[in-house]
């Protein structure tokens, strides 16, 4: 800490004209936030599964404090532990944490459904995949699976000689046995968009256009691939949390999504002796947006 005091007083006090002062004030932000998420590095390791990296999880968290600087700690909180509980890691593929203003949103991605699919003992394995237009496919649904599909990527030419994606595909191995095989284009996947995403409804009256189907359409687009597959493969009470987290996330953006099970709420029940609540700011020494922006207004 002494290192970062002496740099934000060489900053405020003119020693250095060279040096902006907005990024010390970044910096200040960024190592109160890192603090801040080593103290508590306990309640998320503890929620999560045994096969997940500790040291990776936590890792890819820190590499996410950035990203969050002008959110609330206790909506950080909130999320990671909603990440931790699933086991999904917040690297943008298997969930992501989502700032709207000030607080940190909870979003699971494609892969991090295809990861719990996987964790069910009579699933085999998940594919999942696109389509582009130089790609040989061929789908008949009257003949009996697996000579129903079949898709061929040209390897030989990279994605923009293969042309656009046209369609996004999944299917799973169960018991031995192949799945149904979901296939979306386009058009099929803005249907939906427009149908039932209420993220998407708000952004656009609001015209600020952040939802996650303005800002990573493909990455929605397999998801809603994905999601359909979730209705032909074994369910199990973990699936189903996360699709209700999932849903709590469109209706409300705004608001971090109520997660069910006793790790996540054992953090609010014991809150007691040492324990520590998540605060509702930084403290005031490091908040963010200190230059005169509001919080969110970088976002």
């Amino acid at each position: 800490m002494s290192d970062l005091k002496d740099r934000v007083r060489q900053a405020t006090s003119g020693q250095d004209d060279q040096q902006p002062q907005q990024p010390v004030t970044d910096l200040a932000v960024n190592d109160t936030a890192r603090q801040w998420l080593q103290r508590r590095e306990t309640y998320f390791v503890d929620a999560l599964p045994r096969h997940v990296d500790r040291a990776h999880f936590m890792a890819v968290a820190h590499a996410r404090m950035e990203d969050l600087k002008n959110c609330t700690p206790a909506s950080i909180h909130t999320a990671l532990l909603a990440c931790a509980r699933f086991g999904l890691e917040p690297d943008g593929k298997h969930a992501a944490i989502i700032p709207y203003g000030d607080v940190a949103t909870f979003q699971p991605m494609y892969e991090g459904y295809i990861d719990l699919m996987y964790r069910h003992p009579r699933v085999d394995s998940v594919h999942f995949n696109w389509i582009r237009e130089k790609d040989q496919w061929d789908y008949t649904p009257t003949e009996p699976s697996p000579r129903d599909f079949f898709h061929k990527p040209r390897i030989d030419l990279s994605d923009e000689e293969r042309g656009e994606v046209i369609l996004a595909y999944a299917f799973a191995w169960i018991d031995g046995r192949r799945s149904q095989v979901i296939i979306l284009n386009r058009d099929q996947a803005e249907k939906i968009r427009d149908k039932y995403s209420k993220a998407y409804k708000k952004a656009e009256r609001q015209k600020k256009y952040d939802s996650p189907w303005h800002t990573d359409f493909d990455a929605m687009w397999a998801k809603s691939c994905v999601l359909r597959l979730r209705k032909v493969v074994p369910t199990s009470t973990e699936l189903a949390e996360l699709m209700q987290a999932d849903t709590d996330f469109d209706d409300d953006q705004s608001a971090p999504p109520v997660i069910r099970g006793t790790v996540i709420a054992r953090d609010d029940q014991e809150a007691d002796g040492e324990q520590e609540r998540p605060t509702a700011a930084w403290p005031k020494t490091a908040q963010p947006g200190s230059d005169g922006a509001e919080a969110g207004e970088h976002q």
